[in-house]
């Protein structure tokens, strides 16, 4: 227990000040029952006991000196409502003292199960709104330190946990009765039990080893019985997602400054010279040292079925690269720069250099980029040239980690371990996402365009070799493998030194309501629609020995570039099932370079697979173009014995694929909401231009037609 009685008296009473100010802010006047209580004997106790606290609105402006700049983000109508059993719902614990190494300071605060809840979020302009959240939970929070800021990184004096439990999170676009989305049996955990937590010049910063949990269910629901504070059967499962185990040698920064101003340094971006807002930093390994074993609190990556009788897949045993040397990259997962701001029209923060490094004006690839506040694809009432944008920028990430194992396990079948890995190693990724409120056509005719997401993405990661061109580099690439990690095998085999691209301007973010309540399945969901997309991956199809990307069997060069329309659903599956059902439509079609969409490769859709190092041996479909939609499909983890005959585990991918004029209900049904669909007429026929080098074989058309395809993934016995 700490100790020293008169810093503990000195210390309240200068707590006391500091808290009245932020009790008074923004509440509604409290009778003398209802006010805290503080209790003085061991430390201070302060205590809350009032039904709940509310605010009109919280807001926070950024760059108001700078008119041109200025755009705020606001929380309306903020409740926070006791309904947890506990009196004192709310209580923070305040003490002061030491030990043999110094002094020590103790916060302690507690908040008792309650409902967190803002009716809208909105910027500037207070009219769109990007929808209504509420959290339903209890908030644990202990913080010890020499001192509230004490940076020493060799002792780690400090020790920090913050935990939300048995929560959950509530998110809908528009009012009673339309769809919303539930991140249920929502749990995290944070606990840093040795750290250094400091303030230094570059903001505040945290290290140490963190024991970290993040776990839920995904549900949706269209249905009467919708509040927004409980789960009911009504609440559809669509997948469980978490993470747990211990993080190592953690640094988390968070800094103040947010999307920089345009200026270059020898034509590149200066990403110091921040206007207002937030950016942090992120980093940490999977293993304390080289060639550790498993152990039981290494981090583990579990996805699957939600709720009910679950399957699950679990990732673990995580590596990091090596080189040729044997030297391992010194961070699995490292995030420096992740920037989040609110900026006004034209005020991004610049384009990304698709082919190189250099994002700016001595880009040696592509430049692409999105025009900040624009957007022109909708009605109306969607559409803008002068929008303001929730903005998030990421620069230089890395997660160059892969699982080296997985267990499947159930509610009703023991977890099986194999020696399996999903190798999706991400190098050099960049991203601008400039986010508006609005476009939801769930009720037109009652103003629901004016609530939802829309979005502007450009996201990618490179390969990138010494030059810093797209290139081969295997210790810090981009990866897309599955292996075979058996130690008497250890091999992978799948796309090496990828590139991959991802680019949708004006994507339209919507919940979409089911067909029928409780029942339907496809026709509701998490839905995206962008009237203009580029996708592109290229790589080497090839396959090498783990972890060091030695022994190299090269099998192709492959290029896949896929410009367009594209609408892609998740979706609930019908009743009495427990899958993740999805589908898509697709258009693609001649896109040009335009204010607004400077992303294309001037190409058009193509596909090609060449001679390792042989770029005229090639085999390519050029010019792609048509209607295709991907219907009925679902992924599905079966147990083991899952039809009664000893079946081992399995992953399976199902998929209908259908062209041309068979395509036409899905584009329908996909397109709703878009002023007009590119390219005319829905149900044109697929046709692509076939080339064998330079020399023109041919053209391949489909004027309509269907493929099925199942893909199933199960252990080797």
């Amino acid at each position: 227990m700490l100790n020293k009685i008169s810093q503990k008296i000195a210390a309240a009473k200068i707590f006391i000040l500091t808290i009245l100010p932020v009790l008074v802010f923004a509440l509604e006047p409290m009778t003398e029952g209802e006010l805290s209580t503080v209790q003085g004997r061991d430390g201070v106790t302060v205590s809350l006991n009032a039904a709940g606290i509310s605010a009109q609105q919280l807001s926070l402006q950024i760059d108001t000196p700078t008119a041109s700049q200025s755009e705020g983000l606001y929380l309306n109508n903020l409740q926070l409502t006791k309904t947890g059993t506990k009196e004192n719902w709310f209580s923070t614990d305040i003490d002061v003292g030491s030990n043999a190494n110094g002094p020590l300071l103790s916060i302690k605060s507690h908040v008792d199960t309650s409902r967190f809840s803002f009716s809208s979020m909105t910027l500037n302009d207070s009219t769109r709104s990007f929808g209504e959240w509420a959290m339903v939970g209890g908030v644990d929070f202990r913080l010890i330190n020499r001192g509230l800021f004490f940076t020493d990184d060799l002792n780690k004096p400090a020790s920090l946990y913050f935990a939300l439990t048995d929560a959950k999170w509530f998110y809908r676009q528009n009012w009673y009765y339309h769809a919303n989305l539930t991140f249920d049996n929502l749990d995290f955990v944070w606990d840093m039990p040795e750290t250094s937590i400091g303030v230094t010049n570059d903001g505040l910063r945290l290290y140490g080893d963190v024991n970290y949990l993040l776990n839920f269910d995904l549900l949706y629901k269209f249905h009467p019985d919708q509040d927004m504070t409980t789960v009911t059967a009504n609440d559809k499962r669509m997948l469980n997602f978490g993470w747990e185990g211990t993080l190592y040698d953690t640094e988390l920064q968070v800094r103040g400054g947010g999307i920089w101003d345009g200026s270059e340094v020898a034509g590149a971006y200066d990403t110091s010279a921040r206007t207002q807002g937030l950016n942090f930093g992120v980093s940490w390994n999977y293993k304390k040292n080289q060639g550790d074993g498993v152990k039981s609190t290494d981090l583990r990556w579990q996805i699957g079925q939600g709720g009910g009788e679950q399957v699950l897949l679990e990732f673990g045993d995580w590596r990091n690269l090596q080189d040729s040397s044997g030297n391992r990259a010194p961070l699995g997962f490292d995030f420096r720069n992740i920037t989040l701001d609110v900026v006004t029209a034209g005020n991004g923060p610049g384009g990304l250099c698709w082919g190189a490094a250099t994002h700016g004006s001595g880009c040696s690839g592509k430049m692409l980029d999105f025009d900040t506040g624009l957007i022109n694809s909708y009605s109306n009432q969607i559409n803008r040239t002068d929008g303001g944008a929730l903005m998030a920028a990421i620069r230089d990430g890395n997660l160059l980690a892969y699982s080296n194992q997985v267990t499947i396990s159930s509610n009703s079948m023991a977890p099986e371990t194999y020696d399996w890995g999903l190798i999706y190693t991400l190098a050099n990724i960049d991203a601008n996402i400039a986010m508006y409120p609005g476009g939801s056509p769930s009720h037109v005719t009652a103003d629901s365009e004016n609530q939802g997401f829309i979005i502007d993405l450009l996201l990618m990661s490179q390969t990138l070799d010494g030059a810093g061109n797209q290139g081969s580099n295997w210790s810090r690439g981009t990866h897309f493998m599955i292996a075979d990690t058996d130690p008497s095998v250890n091999m992978g085999i799948g796309m090496l030194n990828a590139n991959f691209l991802l680019a949708a301007d004006d994507m339209r973010l919507w919940i979409k309501n089911a067909g029928t309540v409780g029942s339907a399945a496809y026709g509701g969901g998490i839905d995206l629609l962008s009237p203009r997309v580029r996708m592109q991956l290229s790589a080497e199809l090839a396959g090498v020995s783990l972890p060091r990307g030695d022994d190299k069997v090269a099998i192709a060069d492959v290029d896949l570039n896929l410009e367009g329309l594209v609408n892609f659903r998740l979706s609930p599956p019908p009743d009495g099932e427990n899958f993740l059902a999805y589908s898509a439509a697709i258009r693609l079609y001649s896109m040009s370079d335009t204010t607004d969409s400077a992303l294309v490769s001037g190409q058009g859709s193509f596909w090609s697979i060449a001679e390792p190092g042989r770029p005229e041996v090639e085999l390519r479909l050029a010019n792609i173009e048509g209607d295709l939609a991907i219907v009925d499909s679902k992924l599905e983890l079966y147990e083991r014995n899952h039809g009664g005959n000893g079946e081992s585990p399995q992953l399976e991918i199902s998929n209908k694929i259908v062209f041309g004029g068979s395509a036409v209900q899905r584009l329908q049904d996909g397109t709703e909401g878009l002023a007009s669909v590119p390219g005319g007429a829905l149900g044109q026929e697929v046709k692509s231009d076939i080339y064998f080098g330079s020399d023109r074989l041919g053209q391949l058309v489909i004027p309509n037609g269907s493929i099925r395809t199942t893909i199933g993934l199960l252990p080797q016995e």
